[in-house]
């Protein structure tokens, strides 16, 4: 196992007419034996920096250490790492026996190889199908078997782009648990490559949110989602995703044109957000799932009407535009039974200890909660 560093990490890459910045400065500190992902927007970077780790792209600029080696410009052989790729690549006419051996062709072996090939089949659950070719398989056994081939070299560090991708939702669960329980049981230091943030959080260590070659946040999955340190994070995190709304610090007072009412914030939270914001100008970020549907007219609230619905599972989704300022946001109801019509009216209440603050110019966070209930100051 290996803690692995990235040190002022930068990849251009020259397209003929210009140049791209892929990664741009990464500093990053992946602890030993820890499982993390990378989440983000396409083309924000996640596999070339995975790549550049493996050693399959050279850096433009800064260092990769593996504990206190510089691993830079060492050869992706000589790394000790192995990566699992989106496309499988299993060799058709090869047994399942032979693909999950070649990832010992190029290694010192001790011992017997073909019992090192049942050992990691039988953890895997695929040991019935050793002598298999890989299109006699299903996608999720072809999974396993390209699991296999990398886990058998027993690597400092275990690279995985996308792996899962292309498997359907209940094969992405049952694999989602695989990985967990290989990972409990081998503790590689593993970097783990996502679209999918459900797989992330729930998968996770620590989640490292990419955004335009650079990283927006690296933090265990509940301070992702229950501290961003942006307004990109904050949204970019969590499904559905947190509605956003304008404020401004005035007068000893937290005031925004969509809510029907003032926000009860204590003067010294408003005090801390006026000093600590660039301008006076706010965003206050309220989860869907912290909103409410309510009949109470003295709460700090919206009114809207209903655009339309989402049926998931025991919740819906209430998608409302507000009357007050035309803006859209959404709503978790906890009644299944609800049957909204477009154009009905609601009155919607939230729990402020839940509200984000961000400074609208930077979209920097400011404050998570307010004062005597979960307020926190965001200092990073």
């Amino acid at each position: 196992m290996a803690k692995v560093e990235c040190l002022d990490l930068t990849k251009e890459f020259d397209t003929g007419t210009d140049t791209v910045t892929a990664v741009d400065g990464v500093d990053l500190a992946i602890a030993d034996g820890t499982f993390t992902s990378i989440v983000g927007p396409s083309g924000c970077g996640k596999t070339t920096l995975l790549r550049m780790i493996a050693g399959l792209e050279t850096p433009t600029d800064g260092r990769i250490m593996f504990d206190s080696d510089d691993v830079t410009s060492t050869s992706p052989q000589n790394r000790n790492v192995s990566m699992v790729f989106q496309d499988i690549a299993l060799f058709p006419f090869k047994s399942v026996r032979e693909n999950i051996a070649y990832g010992l062709k190029y290694k010192d072996v001790d011992g017997d190889v073909d019992s090192q090939v049942e050992e990691i089949a039988e953890i895997l659950d695929i040991a019935e199908h050793l002598d298999k070719k890989p299109g006699q398989l299903s996608g999720g056994q072809q999974q396993r078997a390209g699991l296999g081939r990398s886990l058998i070299q027993d690597p400092a560090v275990f690279l995985l782009d996308e792996p899962m991708s292309d498997l359907d939702a209940k094969l992405k669960r049952e694999m989602r648990k695989e990985l967990k329980k290989l990972h409990q049981q081998f503790r590689n230091t593993t970097l783990y490559v996502t679209h999918d943030q459900e797989e992330a959080m729930t998968l996770s260590d620590d989640v490292i949110v990419m955004n335009k070659g650079t990283v927006a946040q690296k933090s265990t999955p509940y301070e992702i989602y229950h501290r961003p340190n942006s307004i990109f994070v904050a949204e970019f995190i969590g499904s559905p995703s947190i509605n956003t709304f304008d404020a401004t610090v005035q007068e000893g007072a937290l005031s925004s044109p969509q809510l029907t009412n003032e926000l009860p914030v204590g003067e010294k939270d408003v005090s801390e957000i006026a000093e600590a914001a660039s301008s006076g100008d706010v965003v206050l970020g309220i989860r869907p799932t912290d909103m409410y549907l309510t009949d109470t007219s003295d709460e700090a609230r919206i009114s809207g009407e209903v655009k339309i619905y989402e049926q998931m599972g025991e919740n819906i989704v209430i998608h409302l535009q507000s009357f007050a300022s035309g803006t859209e946001f959404k709503v978790v109801a906890d009644d299944s039974s609800l049957r909204p019509d477009p154009g009905e009216t609601f009155d919607v209440g939230f729990d402020v200890p839940s509200v984000h603050v961000f400074d609208r110019k930077t979209e920097r966070a400011i404050l998570h909660g307010f004062e005597g209930t979960q307020a926190q100051i965001q200092n990073d």
